[in-house]
């Protein structure tokens, strides 16, 4: 079993918890439609066997992006890091939207918390925005200068209308901020080849391929970028509650990466990212 940091979880607890109550039948479509099972932890929202799970599936750190439409950009995750100290990396969210008052966002959670990055999902938030809008720039400027991680969720589930011109508007965004460390979550399905396009003309673009690595249409796309042009750009992680983090971490070792790539994959990739 391989070391891990699973680059995309949302744990049973806060606002999260209003997943593990509504989407149950989600959860067991998914397990069946990837021959996974729903665990213990899925189906009764307790965090303490969630924490077992993450050790069965040798999952050493979680980082936790916090969704706006899910309340989250209260920074009310944050409570995990102390009770778990060195298991879960927050990354608040900061809505751009909100002007000034998102810059000061970032500063007042990096007075109290080791903030390593954000979240933003622009598509699916109540206020949605381009990726390339320039609402979003005083943010991105303040996220380069500063060294910090944009985390984006990009996948056509996340789109209200399915519509390829957002994987120009990411493209844009890089070109215009270059230094920029940007995590695309959702492996951004079904783009995933442009945006595997830029992270080859980039070293600041990574992907999380999730719950799109497995065995849907472009999967093997994943597994053949790790084990190649992508060896120092791609990060192992589950979208748990969506899967089985230790189903999830099963497939993954028996996926296809090269055995050489798989270090970095699961865990030193993550790692360098997160300056660990």
């Amino acid at each position: 079993m391989y070391k891990k940091i699973d680059f995309r979880v949302r744990p049973p607890f806060g606002n999260y918890l209003t997943m593990f109550q509504n989407e149950q039948a989600h959860f067991a479509r998914l397990a069946d439609a990837f021959d996974f099972t729903v665990s213990e932890s899925q189906r009764t929202g307790n965090l303490e066997q969630f924490v077992r799970e993450m050790d069965l599936a040798g999952v050493e750190l979680c980082v936790v992006p916090e969704r706006k439409n899910l309340g989250g950009e209260d920074g009310g995750m944050f409570p995990l890091v102390s009770r778990y100290p060195g298991r879960f990396m927050v990354f608040p969210y900061i809505d751009p939207t909100d002007g000034e008052r998102a810059l000061e966002e970032i500063d007042r959670f990096r007075a109290v918390w080791d903030i390593r990055g954000v979240s933003a999902e622009p598509t699916f938030q109540p206020r949605p925005y381009r990726f390339d809008d320039p609402v979003a720039y005083p943010m991105y400027e303040k996220l380069q200068r500063e060294d910090l991680v944009l985390f984006v969720s990009y996948s056509a589930k996340l789109l209200p209308v399915v519509d390829p011109d957002t994987v120009r508007q990411l493209g844009a965004l890089l070109q215009r901020f270059p230094e920029l460390k940007i995590v695309v979550g959702h492996g951004g399905w079904p783009w995933h080849l442009e945006v595997m396009a830029m992270a080859f003309n980039s070293p600041n673009i990574y992907i999380v391929p999730d719950m799109y690595g497995l065995t849907g249409a472009g999967s093997q796309d994943y597994v053949k970028a790790a084990n190649t042009l992508m060896k120092g750009q791609m990060l192992f992680g589950t979208a748990y509650p969506i899967l089985n983090i230790v189903d999830a971490a099963g497939f993954y070792e028996n996926c296809g990466i090269k055995e050489s790539v798989m270090p970095d994959f699961f865990y030193n990739n993550a790692a360098k990212l997160l300056k660990l």
